[in-house]
């Protein structure tokens, strides 16, 4: 029979888990070259709310937990194809040639031509859920030096610990899920920034360069290769292109079972403390480990040598 038992309700363990979630955050950026378009990223993520339910079969079952993307700015690049109109004689001359041409104007010979930054932060969600079992591990601070004692550990406030961990038996996560203004913002953001580029062109140019190749918006979105749900490729950009699902998983599979304990136990665990000139008492724990029923966690250990 264990001498020590410590046993945490199922309210508890959510309160304890709510601790470890708050913790959570990452951020990542980069950029990717995805043929006539190059997209650069900067993307950071938290978790909110979530149901925690604890199993009889040794599990934690954690449904619904919300990935809310803050920030999450793109930046596309995109290169159009170089458009020229003018430069035909107008007036040639008998061994002279032409002595008078219409001017020559070309847009859209910068590479890339656009540089559009979307901010949608906030705009976009994600859910994660998964299964956990309770991991243990002996956790030796790493500013613990090899001299010191375990007494010089807790005064130096670096003791030896017990760790009771959190690690995925599986997670899954949902498909990014984009609020339907996202693809308004877009739409209206390429609009902008194409008749920006053309601001400098006389009415009669612009007119000629829509008759030659049509509405220059439709060019963007053909060029970016845009699917009639905006939506739909913006979730498949940032899914399967940036890759942020797979970010988030991993990211979210380490901090529950690498970085941050549902509940660590010191050890060796204080009995007394500091009593005048009495140094503390504390008793070496060994044996530790957890069970789960549908109600509470329940942990155990042994004290002593």
């Amino acid at each position: 029979m264990s001498h020590l038992t410590v046993a945490a309700s199922e309210d508890t363990f959510r309160r304890l888990f709510a601790t470890v979630r708050d913790n959570i955050s990452e951020s990542t950026s980069g950029s990717a070259d995805l043929g006539p378009f190059s997209v650069a990223w900067n993307v950071g993520f938290r978790l909110e709310d979530g149901t925690v339910d604890l199993q009889n079969d040794n599990s934690v079952l954690v449904s619904e937990l919300d990935v809310v993307y803050d920030p999450l700015q793109l930046s596309f690049g995109i290169d159009i194809p170089e458009i020229c109109i003018g430069g035909f004689c107008i007036l040639a001359l008998p061994f002279v040639g032409c002595v008078v041409r219409v001017p020559r104007i070309c847009i859209f010979s910068a590479d890339p031509d656009i540089n559009l930054p979307i901010d949608i932060s906030g705009l976009v969600e994600s859910e994660i859920s998964g299964s956990f079992r309770i991991n243990t591990r002996h956790f030796v601070d790493p500013g613990r030096t090899p001299g010191m004692t375990n007494l010089d550990a807790e005064d130096a406030n670096v003791p030896d610990k017990w760790q009771f961990l959190l690690d995925p038996i599986w997670l899954d996560i949902d498909p990014i899920d984009i609020a339907d203004t996202v693809g308004n913002i877009l739409d209206q953001a390429i609009e902008h920034v194409v008749d920006g580029l053309q601001g400098f062109l006389p009415g009669w140019v612009r007119d000629l360069i829509k008759a030659i190749l049509g509405p220059i918006v439709d060019l963007v979105r053909a060029i970016l290769d845009i699917a009639d749900d905006i939506d739909e490729w913006l979730s498949n950009l940032l899914g399967v292109s940036i890759g942020i699902l797979d970010f988030v998983a991993t990211i979210v599979a380490d901090y529950f079972a690498n970085r941050y304990p549902i509940f660590e136990l010191e050890d060796p665990l204080p009995v007394l403390d500091y009593d005048g000139p009495l140094i503390p008492v504390k008793i070496p724990v060994r044996g530790v480990g957890v069970n789960i029923t549908d109600d509470e966690m329940i942990l155990t250990a042994d004290v002593g040598a």
